[in-house]
């Protein structure tokens, strides 16, 4: 059974627009004579869980999903696939196998579960799609990782009642722990994001004086990425400005689009525009930045935040986005930036960049060394609450582009519970391969 999203929802939507009040919704979810069918009122309230804020507006919708995520109707959203049609259209969720995924730890004779580390939404969607998620679930507990704040909680309702141990879903926001809590006893919100697992031993920052770029822009070619306030902003400041931009083309968006772009606000400055580089040349790019930017709205967490302050570059964010490493951005990174007078905002930040200890700071509170030790102390403590064995440490992982195991070692050693999760559980994990938008 393939779940559409309704056209009543559609209208809704373009009604309200990406940001309602919760007081909107309100008369959306409830006062609607449209949800008529058990489905519908579950679809829509799942959906309205990502965009209602309020107290009232929350408390509502946790009466409605609760029996959903840990009452009597755990099975109904997974066997009514409820969620899943998106997945078929935009993330090839008919593909069985897991990308960005790994086996942190082995499942053992003594009953010790194993760990399987797992990144995004549609990775988790493809294990229910292909797979006896129930038997997985008894032998290896699932770390997810959300990819943009707040996540989909119909992802998350459909893992209701499969196990008797939540599934662990990384943040995407620090916001985004309070409003997981919705999705209990289905779901625990990990106090970690995508972009606290970087290895600072692969940046090697140039000395500030010695850097070529003075502003780096690193984002995909999408609109909300918003690279129009940058080019409003350099039509006001010096054609010596030294600019780069990478990213990934969308269908839409191209290099030759944001050159387009550029010229109609009145740039002056030859910019430098690259896409689907390698993450190595992306490292060099941000060891080689006086300053980097990122200038969405909303998003998730942000690695690209992250690696540039281990390349000891400072960050300009703006000073409403909702992402999740903006937590990141204090006085020793960086700077929160106003829309007034960008221009005069980064000519000073660019003026005083050398002044910033931005990979220090990170050194000392986000690596992924600290955050695989965090993990593992959480997942310890939950297998004594629980009253199950725990003799082996997890792997320690990083992100470099997709998730890899910080000790190479480790993937030897982990391949023949790989093998074992494929063939006999059904479980397949596959490299990532970026193919480059023509």
């Amino acid at each position: 059974m393939k779940t559409r999203v309704s056209a009543h929802w559609h209208g809704r939507l373009r009604e309200f627009g990406p940001v309602v009040r919760a007081e909107s919704w309100g008369r959306v979810l409830f006062a609607s004579n449209s949800l008529s069918s058990e489905e519908r009122r579950v679809e829509h309230a799942l959906m309205a869980c990502r965009r209602a804020s309020g107290t009232v507006a929350r408390r509502r919708l946790a009466s409605i999903v609760a029996p959903y995520f840990g009452g009597a109707k755990t099975e109904f959203c997974r066997t009514r696939k409820l969620g899943w049609a998106r997945y078929y259209s935009d993330f090839d969720l008919a593909s069985p196998e897991l990308s960005t995924s790994l086996v942190l730890k082995a499942p053992a004779a003594n009953g010790e579960k194993g760990v399987l580390y797992t990144a995004f939404e549609y990775n988790l969607m493809r294990l229910l799609a292909h797979s006896d998620a129930k038997r997985l679930l008894s032998e290896y507990i699932v770390i997810g990782a959300s990819s943009w704040s707040p996540t989909d909680y119909a992802v998350m309702a459909n893992f209701a009642g499969l196990s008797d141990d939540p599934l662990f879903l990384g943040i995407s926001n620090v916001s985004d722990i309070e409003a997981y809590r919705i999705a209990a006893p289905a779901v625990r919100p990990l106090p970690l994001m995508a972009s606290d697992w970087i290895d600072p031993r692969s940046y090697s920052p140039k000395p500030h004086s010695a850097r070529e770029i003075d502003f780096l822009m690193v984002a995909n070619f999408s609109r909300f990425k918003r690279h129009w306030l940058l080019f409003r902003a350099l039509r006001r400041m010096s054609p010596k400005v030294r600019v780069a931009i990478l990213g990934i083309a969308t269908p839409e968006r191209s290099a030759d689009t944001l050159h387009a772009e550029a010229r109609a606000f009145g740039v002056k400055q030859d910019l430098e525009i690259r896409t689907n580089l390698s993450i190595e040349e992306v490292a060099e790019y941000q060891s080689n930045s006086r300053v980097s930017l990122l200038l969405s709205r909303r998003e998730g967490s942000c690695v690209a935040t992250a690696e540039s302050l281990f390349a000891d570059s400072p960050v300009g964010m703006m000073h409403d986005a909702h992402i999740g490493s903006k937590a990141y951005i204090n006085s020793a990174t960086g700077m929160l930036l106003a829309y007034g007078d960008l221009s005069r905002q980064l000519g000073a930040f660019l003026e005083r960049s050398g002044e910033f200890r931005s990979r220090e700071w990170a050194e000392a509170n986000i690596t992924a060394h600290r955050s695989a030790g965090r993990l593992n102390q959480i997942l310890k403590e939950h297998a004594a609450a629980t009253g199950r064995p725990w003799t082996q440490d997890l792997a320690p992982m990083c992100w470099r582009y997709v998730p890899r195991y910080l000790h190479t070692e480790d993937e030897s050693r982990l391949r023949p519970a790989v093998d074992d999760m494929a063939e006999r559980l059904g479980v397949r994990l596959k490299a990532f391969t970026y193919r480059p938008t023509a």
